[in-house]
């Protein structure tokens, strides 16, 4: 029987596998192409960034990007050597101009009375300062006409600060009204009190008005009489206060006012009866 050449092994053996009729691989073919097979199972590594990007000069050059907020100029970045920062702190805000830019010059239409009520004590003083400078025969009418200062204003600030005391005592009949707990619920407004007794007897010994200093020493040492006495004499320290505060503006007004001598002995001696009164003897 003559031979045939071999052309398709499937055709000799259809029922065979493809495998079955290939060689069998070597050892080091099978190694080589587990080596080439990427496994599956680990993940993709992924390209490292080089260092000579856009990204990494930017961060790596000169000028770096602060971490505090700040305003970026995205102007012209074509390359890092244009790119700029402005820090809003640097720069100063514009100026705003004022709306009342100019002054009315314009003279005083309205009722002068008026105009006078709302000019401040230092305004006032200036103001008629300078008229008697420019006009000395002003001055004498002025001291002529010059009224004494009004107390009343000052006898009610003193009776309003009063009451305040009274109304933070305790109000029921079982608790005693001159004890340390008593006390220290009123202690802030007689504090207060004190404060408006002295400065107003200072402002008036500075205008040197003494029939008025001598009217305010009588009519505030009621005040201060009528305040409450305590049972821890400690408490009554700034009651003492005010009625040697008193009597040291009735000395002052007694010494540098003009008085006559009867009249200074008829206040020195209701002084006396005052203080003897009110446990609070004054030194001669």
């Amino acid at each position: 029987m003559p031979l045939q050449t071999l052309t398709n092994n499937r055709e000799l053996s259809p029922g065979l596998p493809t495998g079955h009729l290939s060689p069998a691989p070597s050892p080091d073919e099978m190694l080589m192409q587990q080596r080439d097979v990427p496994n599956r199972l680990s993940p993709y590594k992924l390209g490292a960034t080089r260092r000579s990007t856009p990204r990494k000069r930017l961060l790596l050059g000169d000028e770096r990007i602060p971490l505090t907020p700040e305003k970026i100029d995205f102007g012209d970045i074509s390359t890092p050597q244009k790119f700029k920062i402005t820090s809003p702190i640097k720069s100063t805000p514009p100026i705003k101009r004022c709306r009342m830019e100019r002054t009315f010059d314009a003279e005083y239409k309205g009722p002068i009375d008026s105009a006078l009520k709302g000019l401040s004590p230092t305004q006032l003083i200036h103001m008629i300062k300078n008229i008697t400078y420019k006009h000395p025969e002003v001055e004498h009418e002025i001291r002529k006409s010059m009224p004494l200062p009004d107390i009343t204003p000052l006898e009610d600030k003193l009776s309003y600060l009063k009451s305040n005391i009274f109304k933070s005592l305790p109000s029921s009949r079982l608790t005693s009204k001159t004890d340390s707990p008593a006390y220290s619920r009123v202690s802030t407004h007689i504090a207060a009190f004190k404060k408006a007794l002295v400065e107003q007897g200072k402002v008036l010994v500075e205008s040197q008005q003494w029939e008025a200093v001598l009217q305010y020493v009588f009519m505030a040492w009621n005040y201060v009489k009528a305040t409450p006495v305590w049972d821890n004499q400690p408490h009554n320290a700034q009651r003492r206060q005010c009625f040697k505060a008193l009597t040291n503006f009735c000395f002052t007004a007694l010494k540098k006012g003009s008085l006559a001598k009867d009249l200074m002995a008829d206040i020195y001696e209701k002084l006396q009866s005052m203080s003897l009164a009110t446990c609070d003897i004054i030194d001669n």
